[in-house]
């Protein structure tokens, strides 16, 4: 298989981790392509008109376009119903943990491509906007800590644990852990497990904003 991505994104971060957890990472290349919202690449759009990665080429030729997609992929390629439950309620909650980690990650890279940008053209709405969003998202993990280790380990609350990482990674100025012990308790439990150990975020040097998927 032949993943397109960089090892900084966190939606390709979530696919990476998602391919330990499944034990399917050796079958994986990553296929190092550089995209950002203000370029266009060629060989990336060849396989997705989207021009973005994560984009997951598998073996026989299926081509899948979205970390979600691709986890999905994954977990039923290697019987991983923990992963992705075939329960119905217990699948929603799955994706309901699973669209706010990702909404989250959607305001912070919005977040870092409005601070990337000339200081006179900054939009302060917005910054303060994604603030209190990133705020509201915190707090709602740390008010439902117990659904979250209900859950276990799924594409879910794998999710969770990757963009907090990614706020450590690129966000050093928010102080996430503050007021959230339990959220900051449950985040130092899941950073042993083995799949998110083993597939850090990485950059050898800084990303401009904007550059950063």
């Amino acid at each position: 298989m032949r993943l397109l991505g960089t090892t900084r994104s966190p939606y390709v971060r979530k696919v990476r981790v998602f391919a330990a957890e499944t034990g399917l990472i050796d079958r994986m290349e990553l296929e190092l392509h550089s995209v950002h919202m203000a370029g266009f690449s060629p060989s990336v759009t060849a396989l997705n008109p989207l021009g973005r990665v994560p984009t997951l080429v598998t073996d026989d030729g299926q081509v899948f376009r979205d970390s979600l997609v691709i986890g999905v992929y994954l977990a039923t390629e290697a019987g991983r119903h923990d992963l992705w439950p075939a329960d119905r309620d217990a699948l929603l909650r799955v994706m309901n943990t699973h669209a706010v980690a990702t909404g989250l990650i959607d305001i912070l890279i919005l977040r870092l491509v409005e601070l990337g940008k000339p200081k006179d053209r900054i939009w302060p709405e917005l910054i303060d906007a994604t603030a209190s969003k990133i705020d509201a998202v915190l707090d709602h993990f740390e008010a439902g800590i117990g659904e979250l280790e209900a859950e276990g380990r799924t594409l879910g609350t794998l999710s969770v644990a990757v963009v907090l990482d990614y706020l450590d990674f690129r966000f050093h100025d928010i102080d996430w852990r503050a007021r959230r012990e339990r959220l900051a308790q449950w985040h130092r439990t899941v950073s042993d497990w083995p799949a998110l150990r083993s597939q850090p975020f990485m950059d050898a040097s800084p990303a401009l904003a904007g550059k950063i998927r």
